[in-house]
């Protein structure tokens, strides 16, 4: 029995989710709160303040952009899913059918709000107007108050701040217990994922990694198809393969974004993979696996590709160790 196997115990899944929780809560919580924010900005006024009186700040986050305050605010008031998306990860937003397209480019007709004003957070044929901000408060060119306070501020004529507060009335024991797991990561992922959207579009820096991003389309394509096999390619439970299957193409259907089909089928198709190799024993793989996707997440600044990176080494790395396999033991039968 090698080490992996001596470790692969429901003891040692156990540890390592109690030093995970504690990592996440003594370190990774604070720093998501406080992501490219000063001391300063955490804790003074801020536009947009007056409108969650009475609330908790729960993040300050922030980001600088080498470009005047005019134009980062021309990619701010654009925000929304009947606008230019979030400039976030759409393919995340689209696993829930949200029908959410980033734009990258200005668009006249998307300048302009008002006080009161709606903006959608989903949309299309699941959601339709039904899911909305109301904008509680706007002043042109400086803030606008949407799931918080967004604001762009100067830091000289060619440097702006873009800054996010985030708030929330005290909730109960139980929530303030639930929250930091199944919420605040998530939102710090998609709400850095803007901030940073915002900047690259902004510096005209968007696409600037394109090996990169070459690279990650293959490890997406690659898992893709390599789970798959796992899913079909036996006579006995494929059946395993109906609901990533299903799932991927709901999403097809209802937001036409192919590569969050692919991140559904993954999803879906890796937990059923699971069980059909490893059956039951998966439960602890399983576990830890969820842990190992919540730190890509919150530590990759683009998870998209981080996640196709690892899937290209992964299967790199299965196919290497087949072909060792095969020549090992083709070795031995010429041996023989």
């Amino acid at each position: 029995m090698n080490l992996i196997q001596k470790l692969y115990t429901w003891r040692f899944v156990l540890i390592v989710i109690a030093v995970f929780v504690i990592l996440y809560l003594v370190f990774l919580l604070p720093w998501m709160n406080r992501w490219g924010a000063t001391d300063n900005e955490a804790t003074i006024s801020l536009p947009g303040d007056e409108a969650a009186s009475g609330a908790a700040i729960t993040s300050t986050r922030a980001v600088t952009i080498n470009t005047p305050t005019t134009e980062v605010w021309k990619w701010v008031v654009q925000l929304g899913q009947e606008r230019a998306g979030f400039y976030s990860n759409d393919w995340l937003e689209n696993l829930t059918l949200a029908d959410i397209h980033n734009v990258n480019e200005i668009r006249a007709e998307w300048q302009h709000h008002q006080l009161g004003d709606k903006v959608l957070g989903a949309g299309g044929a699941v959601y339709g107007d039904d899911s909305f901000w109301p904008i509680g408060v706007y002043e042109e060119g400086k803030v606008i108050y949407l799931w918080g306070s967004i604001i762009v501020l100067p830091i000289d004529a060619q440097t702006s701040r873009l800054i996010t507060r985030s708030y929330a009335t005290p909730a109960s024991p139980a929530m303030e217990t639930i929250l930091p797991f199944m919420y605040d990561w998530m939102h710090f992922v998609m709400e850095r994922g803007m901030l940073l959207g915002i900047k690259a579009r902004a510096e005209h820096t968007l696409g600037s990694d394109g090996l990169l991003q070459a690279l990650s389309s293959l490890g997406w394509i690659l898992a893709t198809l390599g789970i798959g096999f796992i899913l079909f390619v036996r006579r006995r439970g494929w059946w395993w393969g109906l609901i990533p299957l299903v799932y991927a193409a709901a999403i097809i259907v209802f937001t036409r974004d192919v590569w969050s089909a692919m991140a559904g089928f993954l999803w879906w198709g890796i937990i059923a993979a699971g069980f059909i190799l490893w059956g039951r024993t998966w439960w602890k793989g399983l576990f830890l696996s969820i842990m190992f996707v919540i730190l890509v997440f919150v530590l990759a600044n683009q998870p998209h590709t981080a996640f196709g990176i690892v899937f290209l080494f992964i299967t790199l790395a299965v196919m290497t160790s087949k072909l060792t396999f095969k020549k090992e033991i083709s070795n031995v039968s010429n041996k023989t």
